[in-house]
């Protein structure tokens, strides 16, 4: 990926321009996109999602589920995916994919705490 462009889109991330990350990226044909900008599309789409709402974690789900191949040994594909079943109310479904990035990063305070409340919302 071009560089200029990942470091604008990691600034609207840390400044919450979510909608404007969604809108460069889905400029790019889907086909053009590859692995990284799918991931990239899929976080800011979880991250427009509200409690409750279910299209914007639907559609991270969907677009996660298009690189899962090569998103078998990242964490953040895997931290993501977790994050979109969560609020997605798919609880039980969410925990491997938090425990498998702990496997991979064993000190991850989001995963610890994403999985620990996985847990205790099934106890």
């Amino acid at each position: 990926m071009d560089q200029e462009l990942y470091q604008k889109l990691e600034k609207w991330h840390q400044d919450d321009e979510f909608q404007k990350i969604i809108d460069t990226i889905e400029a790019i044909p889907a086909g053009a996109r590859g692995y990284e900008l799918t991931g990239l599309l899929a976080r800011a789409y979880a991250n427009i999602g509200r409690e409750g709402e279910t299209e914007p974690f639907e559609k991270a789900v969907a677009l996660l589920n298009s690189i899962k191949e090569e998103g078998r040994a990242d964490p953040n594909w895997h931290f993501r995916m977790g994050y979109a079943l969560f609020w997605l109310g798919r609880k039980e479904e969410a925990i491997p994919y938090f425990e498998r990035v702990l496997e991979l990063i064993p000190d991850d305070p989001q995963s610890q705490e994403f999985c620990s409340d996985c847990r205790a919302m099934l106890d």
